[in-house]
């Protein structure tokens, strides 16, 4: 893993001096590329996926005609893409239709997960050239679809239906370029949304038991043997009786959990974190970063050197729909700043995305009513809470939406898929990229974790 200390040192030193400082090459500043058509056949509503591992762009969406999972690459940080081709069974079983595909990309390895009659696998060791064969790891119906990868294992974890008295957190491991292992339940009845982390030798699986139960509770699991064996679960939810909209970011040996917590009804929803200093080992008291008797919802994190950002949407008493906001903390996440109104509209902000860009973040997320919405994209200028300009992605006469985000080169450089539904054939796949010069600088200020 690379080591953050040198980056961690520069930025304490300019926060320091005034906390708000302009950096030359500021995300604010990423010119996008013009919108590319990667297809015009993708499935209304489910988000097409997009990874990076340096100049590498992986792009996978559901196929609306053929039903089956497509996958295009960039080599070239996203100036061009190769031809389109299908991932799936070369025989589709009849009535059954791929979902919740995942792509992931460590190295030169390529992870593509999805569910379609169980939980099918496919891997790619040659940066997506050419793929190993479809893997059906079960044959039960499965949900909640999360993949995580170190340089020496790949990980998923998903829940299993509580149909015929099942249920439960599944959990499969392989080591890079072997078989996987047993499939191994990490829960009881319990079941819900599953978000995966790992880092080094441990593996951290954090999810909420919503399927078996609505006052669902939010549990966490980690393994330090590289997913060999898990610790007994611990409960992390705290104010209300709901948890859901959980994620999980992990910097070093810090593992921050945030979710969204109700109470009795959807206005009381606040947005929680819980922090662990010691690798997930236990976590220390619950912070309430929203603070506000608005409904708060749908969290992103995103923990860059000694500053953790956290975005939501939130809903005001007898608005048309939600805002979206953003907040920082300098201080490990046991205070936070007055969150700032990232979007800026009358009609409904949804659906966020937040990623390293620049010296801070750079969120997407859509505006408008079905029919007429647009993907919208705003970042922060320096160090702090300070906002650039809002810029519409989409810009076209159809309903744009679903997107998805990644970032690459430390924050240089970010990648933006989304669905337009004017495409004669189904929804078309488009994609822009925007990149700052000299993405050396910022591996050297911003060390990703390997």
């Amino acid at each position: 893993m690379r080591s953050p200390t040198r980056g961690l040192a520069v930025v304490r030193m300019l926060l320091a001096a005034g906390g708000l400082v302009t950096l030359p090459g500021s995300a604010s500043a990423q010119a996008f590329t013009p919108a590319q058509t990667l297809t015009t056949t993708a499935v209304g509503y489910q988000v097409p996926q997009v990874c990076t591992w340096e100049g590498d762009v992986h792009v996978v969406w559901v196929d609306g005609e053929a039903g089956g999972v497509r996958y295009q690459r960039s080599l070239d940080g996203g100036a061009s893409f190769r031809p389109e081709r299908g991932l799936g069974p070369e025989r589709s079983i009849p009535g059954v239709n791929a979902r919740g595909v995942r792509v992931l990309a460590n190295g030169e390895r390529v992870y593509v997960t999805w569910l379609e009659g169980g939980l099918r696998f496919r891997s790619s060791s040659d940066r997506g050239e050419t793929f190993g064969p479809v893997l059906e790891l079960t044959q039960e119906r499965e949900g909640g679809l999360s993949l995580a990868a170190t340089t020496n294992h790949v990980y998923m974890g998903w829940f299993r239906s509580s149909q015929d008295e099942r249920g439960g957190i599944h959990f499969v491991r392989s080591p890079t370029g072997s078989v996987f292992e047993e499939v191994e339940e990490l829960s009881g009845s319990d079941y819900g949304d599953v978000v995966l982390a790992a880092q080094g030798a441990h593996v951290y699986v954090l999810w909420n038991g919503s399927g078996g139960d609505e006052k669902s509770s939010l549990f966490f699991r980690r393994s330090t043997d590289g997913g060999r064996t898990f610790e007994p679960p611990q409960q992390l939810s705290g104010l209300g009786e709901s948890s859901r909209d959980h994620t999980l970011t992990v910097q070093g040996t810090d593992v921050y959990a945030v979710w969204t917590e109700c109470g009795t009804g959807l206005s009381t929803c606040e947005i929680l974190l819980r922090k662990s200093t010691n690798a997930g080992r236990f976590f220390g008291p619950v912070v309430n970063v929203s603070r506000d008797a608005k409904a708060s919802t749908r969290p992103q994190v995103v923990a860059r050197d000694s500053r953790l950002f956290v975005a939501w949407q939130d809903l005001p008493l007898e608005a048309l729909g939600p805002d979206i906001v953003l907040t920082m903390s300098v201080d490990g996440g046991f205070t936070f700043e007055e969150p700032r109104m990232v979007s800026r509209t009358r009609v409904q902000s949804l659906s966020p995305r937040m990623v390293a860009a620049g010296a801070g973040v750079r969120l997407v997320w859509t505006d408008g009513f079905n029919g007429e919405r647009e993907v919208m994209t705003r970042a922060t200028v320096g160090l702090g809470l300070s906002l650039g300009r809002l810029e519409n992605l989409s810009i076209s006469q159809g309903d744009s939406g679903e997107a998805a985000m990644a970032s690459s080169y430390c924050g240089a450089q970010v990648h933006v898929a989304w669905l337009e539904g004017n495409a004669a054939q189904g929804n078309a796949v488009l994609y822009r990229s925007a990149t700052l010069p000299f993405p050396g600088m910022y591996c050297l200020m911003w060390p990703e974790p390997r």
